[in-house]
């Protein structure tokens, strides 16, 4: 199943205020500013048009926003300051740079804590859970909700506690405790329904019917979704509306009823640009690429693909820039470019890896800040029961010498126990920290090889798939119809080009399936190579050595032993086609390097001088340099071609 948009009721701004049309409340609000009111009201001038361009244009927003805070610092008003931050912080938010607007609710919630603003503070720290949601920190996610839960709780205010009862929820459903995260949701619904919260309804039922397409249950997912629409519709709730359409159009996608997909897909681009979010935007236009692309009509998914991707790379969404990685390999291969089937793959893979190296590294921050955390706390209670012995030590002074002998023996013995308890408790809990430590590690091993794989499977079953259909469907236009000639030997040419690409692309995911390449597995896999190499020429003979040193203690990563791979592959492939070569030898040694490669043909050779390399001989030299290996290329006429890729040492 496809990943689905979860709508999320973020509480940044509030939803009924935008339920009215916000235009003409900007147009109102730039009549007062043309009076050139005072500073103070030309500050919340300034504050509630940043607010109000949320909806309408974020880029406005940031300009008003920007002038809100200006003004504020020059009033040396910390109260508006703190209101600045916040509405600034929504702008960002919207945008998607969410470690911007974490930054800007935590100078926030500074300011909030020392005016010992309650409201404020739990305001703030349900925009943290929403921040922390979005980056997948769910613990401190659900830890901010909570604390702000607990505020609404104590004052009564049941709309706002149950909309973060619909957060937390949605954090049940992440980590696939759906019965929890139904409960919730049914306490919602039922809240909202008995006291008429529309907005508030119609994201509650998309957010179950997201529950039920986790559980893989379409029919009700598709019952609560048009509810979701419903409700929504009555109070123009364009951002719940525009996410309901877009997951039946991904619903309806993955059921293969491409004419109804598209239908609520277009729906959803069409309120989505209403509501001027370029990023939710994009992502409803990467849905409907989606289906052309199932639809076969890869010259319709192309520019909409180029267009998000740009989107996505400007706001920095990376989930869905890999998505669109993915959608882009079909498209290329369709119009037979390998380099660019071969670019968006890499693509893929490199930023696959990197999403998960940076998800390890947040998780392992968020620890470290948590025991820190507990660290400090642990260090003030220490002093402040140090403080408390030195007053009662104060108050004692007038006490009788015996008593004081006693009491210092007492606080000597209390002193020597205490020292000894912090003694153990420190070592424990460096121990318990390197223990984490040992465990996030391995855990981040089995996430990325996991990853590996499930791209890997995503690789060959669904690229895999539609090339091998691209193969079939030209099949049966060449024998199910008579076709002149030359768009017979056209349709020839694309069928061979992609047979060729799906042997590229097996290539690959057998380098993904593996954390190490060994030189045994590269032997085994050049060697198939060879076998097919010797069956289309007969009379050429191929020797491939190894070292036994090198063979024992050298091992690859997957990228170096693809690489690797390639390299053979070329040299052999142009000493088969250009060379008329009798004898093909690859040699594989380490004598005063850390490796050499070398190819060496026997075939009638080239003048070096008078010969413009193509982009064969271009892409082993790239493959080398990413290696961080030397390459070169000898030949003389009449005497064969050697190609060597040598790693000194020093290198």
């Amino acid at each position: 199943m496809k990943k689905l948009l979860l709508i999320f009721i973020s509480l940044f701004f509030n939803l009924h205020g935008f339920s009215q049309n916000p235009v003409k409340i900007i147009d109102s609000l730039k009549i007062e500013l043309s009076k050139k009111p005072d500073e103070a009201t030309k500050a919340k001038i300034y504050g509630d048009l940043t607010w109000y361009y949320c909806s309408v244009s974020t880029d406005s927003a940031l300009v008003y926003g920007k002038k809100a805070m200006n003004l504020a610092e020059k009033m040396n008003d910390s109260v508006f300051l703190a209101q600045t931050f916040n509405d600034y912080a929504t702008v960002y938010y919207l945008k998607g740079d969410y470690d911007v607007s974490e930054d800007l609710l935590k100078k926030s919630l500074k300011i909030r804590n020392k005016l010992q603003d309650s409201s404020g503070i739990a305001a703030v720290n349900s925009k943290l859970g929403n921040i922390y949601y979005k980056k997948s920190l769910l613990d401190s996610s659900m830890i901010y909700f909570l604390k702000s839960l607990k505020y609404y709780d104590d004052i009564g205010n049941k709309v706002v506690s149950n909309s973060l009862k619909s957060n937390i929820a949605n954090i049940y459903m992440t980590l696939k405790n759906y019965s929890k995260a139904e409960q919730y949701l049914n306490e919602n619904i039922t809240f909202f329904q008995e006291n008429n919260q529309l907005e508030y309804l119609s994201n509650s039922f998309v957010s179950m019917a997201s529950l039920f397409l986790f559980k893989k249950d379409t029919t009700n997912a598709i019952n609560y979704l048009k509810k979701g629409i419903k409700e929504a519709e009555k109070v123009n709730a364009y951002p719940t509306l525009g996410s309901a359409y877009n997951n039946l159009g991904t619903i309806y996608s993955d059921k293969k009823d491409y004419k109804l997909a598209k239908q609520y897909v277009l729906k959803s681009i069409e309120i989505r640009e209403k509501s001027n979010l370029g990023t939710e935007l994009a992502s409803s236009k990467l849905t409907l690429a989606g289906i052309y692309n199932n639809l076969g009509e890869f010259n319709k998914a192309k520019p909409i693909l180029l267009e998000s991707l740009n989107v996505f790379i400007n706001e920095k969404v990376v989930d869905k820039s890999l998505l669109v990685y993915l959608q882009l390999i079909p498209v290329y291969a369709s119009e037979s470019k390998p380099d660019s089937v071969a670019y968006y793959t890499n693509l893929y893979i490199k930023n696959q890896d990197l999403v998960q190296q940076e998800n390890a590294l947040k998780l392992s921050s968020e620890l470290e800040t948590k025991y820190e955390t507990e660290k400090k706390e642990k260090e003030i209670l220490l002093q402040q029961a140090q403080i408390s012995i030195k007053e009662q030590d104060l108050k004692t002074k007038n006490y009788q010498i015996i008593s004081l002998i006693v009491l210092a023996i007492i606080l000597s013995l209390f002193g020597y126990l205490l020292y000894n308890q912090q003694k153990l408790k420190h070592n424990q809990l460096k121990k318990e920290t390197e223990l984490k430590e040992a465990l996030i590690k391995i855990e981040t091993q089995n996430k990325l090889q996991d990853q590996r794989l499930r791209i890997s499977r995503d690789l060959h079953d669904n690229i895999g798939a539609q090339l091998t259909f691209i193969i079939s469907s030209l099949d049966n236009l060449k024998y199910g119809f008579k076709l002149p000639d030359n768009l017979s030997e056209k349709l020839k040419h694309i069928s061979e080009f992609t047979s060729s690409t799906i042997y590229e692309l097996r290539d690959t995911i057998w380098a993904m399936n593996k954390t190490e390449i060994s030189f045994e597995d590269l032997q085994a896999r050049i060697s198939n190579f060879i076998e097919k190499a010797n069956k289309s020429s007969h009379a050429v003979t191929f020797n491939f050595n190894v070292d036994k040193e090198l063979k024992n203690h050298k091992m690859f990563t997957s990228v170096q032993g693809m690489n690797i791979y390639r390299i053979i592959q070329e040299a052999i492939n142009n000493a088969l086609k250009y060379a008329n070569a009798t004898q093909i030898d690859v040699d594989f040694s380490s004598k005063n390097t850390v490796y050499e490669l070398k190819i060496t043909d026997n075939g009638i050779g080239f003048d070096l001088n008078n010969i413009e390399f193509g982009n064969g001989i271009n892409n082993m030299k790239k493959r080398a340099h990413e290696l961080e290996a030397e390459f070169e290329i000898t030949s003389q006429l009449n005497n064969g071609t050697t190609i060597r890729v040598y790693k000194t040492r020093n290198t």
